[in-house]
């Protein structure tokens, strides 16, 4: 599941044409999935992330999310045109969780009676979006969607979850830190080899009465 269906891939690369738009959906079906854009009982409009875009529902967003040049239906018929399905939803929202999948080739499935919104996040990864991005334009999705009233998920990740360093890096700043990526050779202070000699120690910056700082560094040290 992704944001709109293929619109979360056209969305976060920025493109602005149907034929961009056919591309992806291409791009999709070769990846072994099935392009998808869905509307509801009220029309193609019915997805709320599709309306968002091209109504220019997320210019306040701060994420330079510009809409395309194309409109709900001309999209629809560039995903059709291009061997991909037109979903239709009934009835009306009633999410109470948004789920957050990590775990690859996995995902969870709607149940109209006890709604969740689920966004695979893995997928963003494989198809090389920019993630942090991307997860903040789901939770923009969803404040909107749901008028601020609904700020509450599930994160479901691998026993050991893959991290980027721009996922650090988005965290981070959601928390209102400063984080800046660098490359080794950039790095203020230069890297030095692991001594299999030094201490696996704690991250702790004071000085210390042993020597051996060459070792990693862990929060607490084996703590």
């Amino acid at each position: 599941k992704m944001l709109g269906g293929v619109y979360g891939i056209a969305n976060c690369r920025g493109i602005k044409t149907a034929a961009e738009l056919g591309a992806i959906c291409r791009e999709v079906k070769a990846a072994g999935h099935v392009p998808s854009v869905h509307g509801d009982e009220s029309g193609i409009l019915g997805c709320g992330f599709c309306k968002l875009w091209v109504t220019d529902g997320f210019a306040d967003a701060g994420l330079g999310i510009e809409k395309p040049n194309f409109s709900a239906q001309e999209g629809a018929d560039a995903v059709k045109a291009a061997g991909g399905v037109i979903e239709n939803h009934y009835g009306a929202h009633a999410e109470k969780i948004v789920y957050i999948n990590f775990i690859s080739d996995k995902t969870l499935e709607p149940d109209h009676d006890d709604q969740r919104f689920i966004v695979d996040a893995w997928m963003a990864a494989k198809f090389k979006l920019n993630v942090p991005k991307y997860l903040v334009t789901a939770a923009v999705t969803v404040e909107k969607l749901a008028k601020g009233q609904l700020k509450k998920a599930i994160l479901v990740v691998p026993n050991k979850p893959p991290l980027t360093p721009q996922d650090v890096v988005g965290v981070l700043q959601s928390r209102g830190w400063e984080a800046t990526i660098v490359k080794a050779a950039d790095s203020p202070i230069p890297l030095v080899d692991v001594n299999p000699k030094g201490i696996l120690k704690c991250v702790d910056g004071r000085g210390s009465d042993n020597k051996a700082m060459a070792g990693p560094k862990m929060l607490g040290g084996v703590y």
